[in-house]
């Protein structure tokens, strides 16, 4: 697994090592600066990029080092972004449901999450995952079917609905 310090990529891309991420040439920049450390970790495809120095991210840095990022070697690299504030993840959170990206990220307490457009489902499914420690199969199985049954579920007639069903019917059966 390969560790990307943002301090020392900002310091070696970027005039000044102030740990502010703002403006998109700062962010094309860093951006250049992390895919030069992916190119030189060769056959490495698990990145950990560490926002633990970085104070401030404005949504332009964040959609040139994480979106783009994200775009241009998901296919080929997983990414964990690791150390990162209420504040980063607003900016990332945005910047990924925009483009239907997802990442997890361990935030600086240490609690992990996916950040960007996910189904609430596979949400519920990653936190009860994550939540559970070393467990068995079978643990985590209850405690996933516990937090489906936790979780809202839509109006039924607003589900049949979409499914061609009138409320109280069985439903429709196609025309043959």
């Amino acid at each position: 697994m390969q560790r990307i310090d943002l301090k020392v990529i900002l310091e070696d891309t970027a005039s000044s090592g102030h740990g502010d991420l703002v403006t998109r040439p700062t962010g094309r920049a860093v951006r250049s600066g992390i895919e030069q450390a992916l190119a030189d970790a060769q056959g490495e495809r698990v990145a950990v990029i560490d926002f633990g120095t970085v104070r401030c991210l404005d949504f332009s840095c964040a959609d040139e080092i994480v979106g783009t990022l994200l775009r241009e070697h998901g296919q080929a690299h997983y990414f964990l972004l690791h150390g990162v504030s209420a504040a980063h993840c607003e900016a990332i959170e945005h910047v990924l449901e925009r483009h239907g990206l997802a990442v997890v990220a361990r935030d600086r307490e240490g609690r992990v999450r996916v950040l960007g457009q996910v189904p609430d489902r596979a949400r519920r499914e990653f936190s009860a995952l994550t939540g559970s420690g070393l467990t068995s199969p079978e643990d985590i199985a209850g405690r996933m079917l516990a937090a489906a049954k936790r979780a809202p579920s839509s109006p039924p007639t607003a589900d049949r609905a979409r499914a061609g069903e009138k409320p109280g019917r069985s439903p429709t059966p196609a025309p043959e």
